[in-house]
C-alpha cells in the first residue's frame, strides 16, 4: 500500500485515464470518486467543455477522511472547479437519465458494496447512464470478471477484464467496455 500511496495512485490515474480516447468535450461519471482521484484527473482532460460529475456516499470505513468536503477541497487545489460537480448519490440506483454519460469512471469503489447482487446493479447503472459509443473503465481490488459479465449482459461490448499489476505496484484489476452505437435499420 505504500509504493501505491507514493506513486502507484497517479500512475493508475494515468493508466486508466489513457484508456479513453478524450475530445476534451466529455460527460464524465466517476463512481466512488472518494477524494475525487480520477475525477479530478479526468476534469483536467476536459478543455472543450466537457463536465465531470463524481458521485459517492461518502462511508469512511471505505475510504478514511472521505467525505465530500475533502473532495471539494482537492477539486479548488487542482483548479477544476468549473469543470466538476461533486455529489451524493448511490450507484446502485444513479439519478441519472439513460444514456447521460460519453466516459464512467470507477476506481477500487464496486467492491465495497454488498452484497454482491447490488454490485451486479451498480454495473447495470453504469451501463444504462453509458451513452451508445461511451466507455466504462472499472478498476478494483478484486477480479473484475463478474463486473465483465454484468456488463456484457447489460449490452455492453467487453474489450477484456485482467490484472494490471504493473500499473498500480500493488494488486488491481481492469475491465474496459464500450456501448455500442445504435444503428438505423437497413430498408
Amino acid at each position: 500500500m505504500l509504493q501505491y500511496g507514493v506513486a502507484g495512485k497517479r500512475r493508475t490515474r494515468d493508466a486508466i485515464l489513457n484508456l479513453v480516447t478524450w475530445r476534451g468535450n466529455e460527460m464524465v461519471l466517476d463512481v466512488g470518486t472518494g477524494a475525487g482521484l480520477l475525477m479530478i484527473g479526468a476534469a483536467k482532460r476536459l478543455t472543450a467543455g466537457g463536465r465531470a460529475v463524481g458521485i459517492d456516499i461518502w462511508a469512511s470505513k471505505d475510504l478514511s477522511d472521505n467525505a465530500a468536503l475533502t473532495t471539494g477541497r482537492n477539486v479548488a487545489l487542482e483548479g477544476v472547479a468549473a469543470r466538476v460537480e461533486v455529489r451524493t448519490e448511490n450507484a446502485t440506483r444513479l439519478p441519472f437519465p439513460d444514456a447521460t454519460f460519453d466516459v464512467a469512471l470507477s476506481l477500487r469503489c464496486l467492491h465495497n458494496i454488498a452484497p454482491k447482487a447490488r454490485q451486479a446493479a451498480a454495473c447495470r447503472e453504469i451501463a444504462r447512464v453509458l451513452k451508445p459509443g461511451g466507455r466504462v473503465v472499472i478498476g478494483d481490488d478484486v477480479p473484475t470478471h463478474v463486473y465483465a459479465q454484468t456488463l456484457r449482459e447489460a449490452g455492453l461490448d467487453v474489450r477484456w477484464s485482467r490484472s494490471a499489476w504493473g500499473v498500480a505496484g500493488a494488486l488491481l484489476w481492469l475491465v474496459v467496455a464500450d456501448k455500442p452505437v445504435e444503428r438505423a435499420p437497413l430498408r
